[in-house]
């Protein structure tokens, strides 16, 4: 009786199998059903692809299924390793501490971050609040002993207020001069903000931080912005906020329709992106003027952030670009990005 050789099967593998996979993950977070998203995003995890974003996404399922614990302990992971978008995991880690009441971890993270070189400017207000949130959780002595070393003077006396400061301080100092004169009427500083606001060498996100209080405080003036090499003429009271941009909602309605529906985690980054890029920029308008071309650019940095491949032409025809215009635009997004953050 002869023995027939066993046949091996051959083992199908369809195409953008990983792809797909991630995606149907996804969708299946997206109409929050958590349980099976997190089990496909553990098949996602196996397969080894797009690492980061399996990783978030698998960080926001552990958070609605109220596994804290599992949750805080990715997110620590992917801050150690520095995998994915660094701020936007650290603020759901501080977010998970807040939940669970781990005040004085909180605490210690913000310190830390605060003393780095680099931090983005849309995030520094928020992790300043976040910070004296916790040290109000803390135990009392800790609490008065934080505040004490901590916060900020605020004056009342416009003849004490350490004004002079704000030109010739270090930009730390130029920050808290900002955030104190947030709560003061800042009417009689109106010409060292337009001093400041027309200095070449002054940081364009400090800038942006002035114009916002005077535009809270309804500042009626005409005043001069020069920032990146241009110069604008504006009334404070009637700049729009980011949410009011018809150029910004314009660039995040062409992700919306590109990203959103496959990716939201990676649509929620290029959105924090598109916001930090519009807070060194503001007031001066987006050059170049297309909104494609600023969305396809974001949407290129994404990709290769969340390690996404992506096929060339079928990105050129989704946007409608060639691909000597995406390389402008990506430079001019990294110059700005590298404005957007402030070096404390």
């Amino acid at each position: 009786m002869t023995n027939k050789p066993k046949q091996i099967k051959k083992v199908v593998k369809f195409p953008n199998l990983k792809q797909r996979l991630l995606e149907k993950a996804m969708n299946t977070m997206k109409e929050k059903k958590f349980s099976e998203a997190l089990a496909l995003f553990e098949q996602a995890r196996e397969n080894e692809y797009a690492y980061a974003e399996v990783e978030l996404g698998m960080i926001v399922c552990y958070m609605e299924l109220g596994q804290l614990a599992e949750a805080k302990n990715r997110c620590k992971k992917m801050l150690r390793e520095d995998i994915g978008d660094y701020f936007h995991i650290l603020q759901i880690y501080i977010t998970i501490l807040i939940q669970l009441k781990e005040y004085g971890e909180v605490k210690n993270t913000i310190e830390a971050i605060l003393e780095e070189d680099r931090i983005p400017a849309q995030y520094a207000q928020n992790f300043y609040q976040l910070l004296e949130f916790a040290r109000k959780m803390l135990p009392g002595q800790e609490e008065a002993k934080d505040k004490e070393k901590e916060a900020p003077v605020i004056y009342d006396d416009s003849h004490t207020f350490p004004i002079e400061s704000l030109h010739s301080g270090t930009l730390q100092k130029q920050y808290e001069i900002i955030q104190q004169l947030k709560q003061m009427h800042i009417r009689p500083y109106l010409p060292d903000i337009e001093q400041y606001l027309q200095d070449v060498d002054k940081h364009p996100v400090l800038k942006t931080f002035l114009l916002h209080m005077l535009t809270e405080q309804g500042v009626e003036k005409e005043v001069h912005v020069h920032k990146l090499g241009q110069t604008a003429i504006v009334v404070p009271k009637d700049l729009p906020t980011g949410e009011e941009d018809p150029f910004l909602n314009k660039v995040l309605g062409l992700l919306d329709d590109t990203v959103n529906s496959e990716n939201p985690v990676l649509f929620e980054s290029l959105k924090e992106m598109l916001v930090r890029l519009h807070t060194a920029q503001f007031p001066i308008p987006f050059q170049p003027s297309s909104p494609k071309l600023w969305a396809a650019g974001l949407h290129r940095i994404g990709n290769d952030l969340y390690g996404i491949p992506h096929d060339g032409e079928e990105f050129f025809e989704q946007y409608g670009i060639t691909a000597v215009e995406l390389e402008g635009i990506l430079g001019q997004i990294k110059k700005l990005e590298d404005f957007s953050f402030l070096h404390l």
